[in-house]
């Protein structure tokens, strides 16, 4: 499992003495992270751009002996690039058809692109922060999602230190995080609707819906639009999964509706798609 950088928590501090004592308490944040599956740290920036204080930054602390050697093992390897795994098309496109902002006006923090917490919405994962302020060392944060001319409101789970990780919703949300458990429908194959438009393809479309039927993880099926260069062109946290007939001249294409809950099952529930249809 991986958790996503808030770079948005970076703020130099006064001095080093105060940055090293922040990155302690990160670093051990991170320690008990690793104990519990976290391997590595998806961030927007290097070690050598994460400013700890003036003319001080993470790499320099990674290589600093006045750091102790215990609190540097922590965190060698774990930070790595780029924010959004390289390949992973289904999430660069949920990425790059919204804009997603953090934004506390108590705090006095306006509206900001964040990239962390974005990612960290995406992948349904953990957002992890410098302790530098207060509105940092919460254990859920807010990310403003903005398409198509419309705003939504969701939220991360947030650690900073140790102690984040003993907050029962945040143990909940990682117990969950480590399995992924599939339900299967309760709806029969003969009764699984399928809605396809009358168009050419209809009969290639009707055939690829009567295999899939049979998945036991499938529920509905219907005819979207066209195009792409694969068989799973896109997956929805809400357990949408959108497959393409490719070999098709016009490269008609389904929206299958399935049980996933999240984007981790869905993504699950396509890959088994891929494997036993395509």
């Amino acid at each position: 499992m991986e958790m996503m950088f808030n770079e948005l928590s970076i703020a130099p501090a006064a001095d080093k003495y105060t940055a090293n004592g922040r990155l302690i308490v990160f670093a051990e944040a991170v320690g008990e992270a690793r104990k519990r599956g976290f391997t590595h740290i998806r961030s927007h920036c290097a070690t050598n751009q994460i400013a700890l204080a003036e003319g001080y930054t993470l790499f320099d602390w990674l290589n600093s002996k006045d750091v102790p050697k215990n609190y540097r093992d922590y965190m060698y390897g774990v930070i790595i690039l780029p924010f959004i795994k390289e390949g992973d098309v289904e999430v660069e496109e949920q990425y790059v058809e919204a804009n997603y902002y953090f934004e506390d006006k108590e705090a006095g923090t306006g509206k900001i692109a964040c990239l962390g917490l974005a990612s960290a919405y995406l992948y349904e994962t953990l957002s992890i922060s410098l302790p530098t302020l207060p509105v940092w060392e919460r254990h859920k944060l807010p990310v403003i999602i903005e398409k198509a001319a419309q705003a939504s409101l969701a939220s991360v789970y947030n650690i900073f230190s140790t102690a984040s990780l003993n907050v029962p919703e945040i143990v909940d949300f990682v117990e969950r995080a480590k399995e992924v458990t599939l339900t299967e429908t309760s709806i029969p194959p003969s009764e699984k609707i399928i809605h396809l438009s009358d168009h050419h393809g209809v009969k290639e479309l009707q055939e690829m819906c009567n295999l899939l039927k049979n998945c036991p993880y499938v529920e509905e099926m219907r005819s979207t639009h066209w195009g792409g260069n694969r068989f799973i062109r896109r997956v929805d946290k809400t357990g949408f999964v959108e497959i393409v007939l490719f070999k098709m001249k016009r490269r008609y294409a389904l929206l299958v509706k399935t049980t996933g809950r999240n984007l981790r099952e869905t993504k699950k529930i396509a890959n088994i798609l891929d494997e036993q249809y395509s």
